[in-house]
């Protein structure tokens, strides 16, 4: 059964598989490598890809070279590229290399947030606010990601209300894009839909991407179903490649090949070029071959 309206909109893809992806790999990804991944990512013609993060390589080293991989990709005019910035210092570093649209995290959980970024939940919406200025000064377009939305690996189930005051913060620092994640694929269909509901309630749905990982394969189903309910942009990654490092079992977001598989049965259009999109795909993994951490 398709509860879809006939003028249903074209889904966008966000490809997180350069950042998102590679991140929580322990073997470092030679900087062509990747080079090589987002310019084959970039002619499958994704409407937005994630880059790389700004980010101390103390914390993340596989991001150490955002910088030269930044500078050496070869950009499609028709896509957008986003690097992610925990801070002023990382946002600077984007603006020097030229990015346009920057993408910046907080999370629901007060134990996730320490375990990640080592500052509380309040702490971590300060740190955006202080980049704001920056952000309205050149321009810059944002994306917010809400991380924990449904499940905690150290809280559990979270409290869809905890959610509220979150979103209503980044939408008055002026973030154009919430993705909120399921970072430990733990959420059911009825779990999804029931956030959502409660969500949609109080906020539009133009503000929102969703960012679903597969640890339990119930990222397929979860997207159907926010679709249905009026969601059209979503956080995949080719090959279904990385997970969270901070968080344990968060085996892999759902592959972008499977969101265009989705959208085909469901008739949708995306302007992602399949075949391209499958040599990015097994490109990536032919690199990874068994090193991903946590795979399984």
């Amino acid at each position: 059964r398709n509860n879809l309206s006939p003028q249903t909109p074209k889904i966008k893809i966000v490809e997180v598989g350069p950042r998102d992806g590679l991140q929580s790999v322990s073997k470092i990804i030679s900087t062509e490598d990747k080079i090589r991944f987002i310019n084959l990512l970039s002619e499958a013609n994704l409407p937005e890809i994630e880059v790389t993060s700004f980010v101390s390589p103390k914390w993340i080293p596989q991001l150490v070279d955002a910088k030269e991989v930044s500078a050496k990709i070869t950009q499609n005019e028709s896509s957008q590229y986003t690097a992610l910035v925990p801070n002023l210092f990382g946002l600077q570093s984007a603006i020097d290399a030229q990015y346009q649209s920057v993408a910046v995290f907080t999370t629901v959980s007060e134990s996730f947030s320490q375990k990640n970024t080592n500052c509380s939940v309040d702490e971590s919406l300060q740190k955006i606010k202080n980049m704001r200025h920056i952000f309205e000064q050149k321009s810059l377009r944002v994306r917010g990601y809400i991380s924990t939305v449904w499940h905690c690996p150290y809280e559990s189930k979270m409290d869809v209300t905890l959610l509220f005051p979150i979103i209503e913060k980044l939408l008055s620092l002026g973030i154009q894009e919430i993705s909120l994640g399921e970072t430990i694929g733990k959420a059911s269909e009825s779990e999804v839909e029931r956030y959502l509901i409660e969500i949609l309630k109080r906020f539009d749905v133009s503000h929102f991407a969703l960012h679903f990982h597969d640890t339990y394969g119930y990222a397929k189903n979860n997207i159907k179903k926010a679709i249905e309910m009026g969601f059209t942009t979503f956080d995949a990654s080719a090959g279904g490649i990385g997970g969270c490092p901070y968080a344990p079992g968060a085996s892999g977001n759902i592959a972008t090949e499977s969101i265009l598989d989705l959208c085909e049965s469901l008739k949708l259009e995306t302007g992602v070029h399949r075949e391209k999109l499958e040599l990015a795909a097994q490109f990536i993994q032919s690199i990874l071959k068994k090193d991903i951490v946590n795979h399984g």
